[in-house]
């Protein structure tokens, strides 16, 4: 009851501070001010004799741009990125205690499994028990997709994801090993940046997170498929489906902290452009006359238009890690004598990024050459809504 009277306070005085920013924005020369800075509002109360602090990140700078896209915040009420600070003030390690373990990548296991996202540790006091306390809060405005309240259904424990649309892109940003989800969001809502989601906390299914490391797993990225049901059912797995299209396994993650990073020094003048420009490592060519769920959503995606006579192949660049970065539709002209349909072939290939891959079963070097891994084939499925085989 006490947490629910928390969550209520704390949505309240973020309508405040979402008001008043606007209140500042729209006013002249302090609207230039406030766009020059990295603005953190912030509210100091006495609830229960006790002096809480919310924090709210809200970096809408884009100083060199003269206007905001759209507004990002920090998710959690930690100033510590927006002041500056080093990743020791914010990200969450391992139980190695190696700092970049808590951050996007290649990052445990001496390289050889990968992390969707980054780990966000407590900023405010915990409760007697040693129990986080800090609100996560929807770092974009955009539309509730998923609430999963029941901890021991996925390996992210509790957790919520919002849908975005930005430039023509559709991204998801994920909020896991929540102790609890706001009761104030409901699927198909949509919600404000800085919204109040849930409490940060450790739950997890599969495994435990000590009290020491509790944390908000937070990710980015894009949603393979509008099927995920379909796919799911045709591998047999032992457990059902509880999260329909917002099932881990539907989505791919770039990096949070490079993606704050960017947003902060105001080098997102487009986010279509922003995710076609990350580096490709691997083209594969896919001869399937249709056009996916994920290019409807997002057709900032595209690399050329869609021809009027209707598509016969497509041109996918992938990230090393598996994001499907880039859709260049093809005429049957553009075909050559090797392109059957159905067939999945490698078009071209970063041979440096792709035989640093130790823990992505996408693209691989196999005897020396580059080979198409489950990993990819998976994605393909999933967003072509088929099963294709290589």
């Amino acid at each position: 009851m006490m947490r629910d009277a928390y969550a209520t306070f704390l949505e309240c005085a973020r309508r405040v501070c979402h008001a008043l920013s606007k209140c500042y924005a729209c006013r002249g020369s302090l609207r230039r001010v406030f766009l020059a800075y990295h603005g953190v509002a912030s509210i100091v109360v006495w609830v229960f004799g006790a002096r809480l602090s919310l924090l709210l990140f809200a970096l809408l700078t884009l100083p060199r741009l003269g206007c905001i896209a759209f507004a990002l915040i920090w998710p959690t009420p930690d100033p510590s990125f927006a002041e500056g600070k080093g990743m020791e003030s914010f990200i969450q390690p391992t139980a190695s205690g190696e700092l970049l373990s808590g951050t996007f990548g290649a990052v445990r296991s001496g390289g050889t499994r990968f992390h969707e996202g980054i780990d966000l540790k407590p900023y405010l006091p915990l409760t007697r028990k040693g129990e986080a306390t800090d609100p996560v809060y929807a770092a974009m405005g955009g539309t509730v997709e998923h609430l999963s309240s029941v901890a021991g259904r996925s390996s992210y424990g509790r957790y919520v994801v919002l849908s975005h649309i930005v430039d023509g892109v559709e991204l998801y940003t994920l909020y896991a090993h929540l102790a609890s989800v706001s009761g104030l969001i409901k699927p198909g809502q949509y919600v404000d940046a800085g919204t109040l989601l849930g409490v940060m906390g450790r739950s997890a299914s599969g495994y435990s997170i000590p009290k020491d490391r509790a944390h908000l797993h937070f990710e980015v990225g894009l949603r393979f498929g509008d099927d995920f049901d379909s796919w799911y059912g045709r591998q047999k797995f032992s457990s059902p489906n509880y999260h329909g299209n917002s099932n881990g396994m539907n989505l791919c993650g770039f990096d949070p902290l490079a993606f704050f990073e960017a947003y902060r020094q105001g080098k997102i003048a487009n986010m279509a452009t922003y995710i076609r420009s990350m580096p490709t490592a691997y083209v594969l060519r896919v001869n399937i006359a249709q056009v996916p769920g994920i290019v409807r959503r997002s057709p900032g995606l595209l690399g050329a238009e869609l021809p009027a006579e209707g598509v016969a192949a497509w041109d996918i660049a992938y990230t090393w890690y598996g994001l499907p970065k880039q859709f260049t539709p093809l005429r049957a002209t553009d075909l050559g004598p090797s392109d059957k349909p159905g067939l999945i072939r490698l078009r071209a290939v970063d041979r440096e990024q792709v035989g640093a891959n130790r823990c992505r079963n996408t693209v691989r070097m196999k005897n020396g050459k580059p080979a198409i891994y489950s990993d990819t084939m998976s994605s393909l499925e999933m967003m072509f809504g088929m099963k294709i085989s290589p």
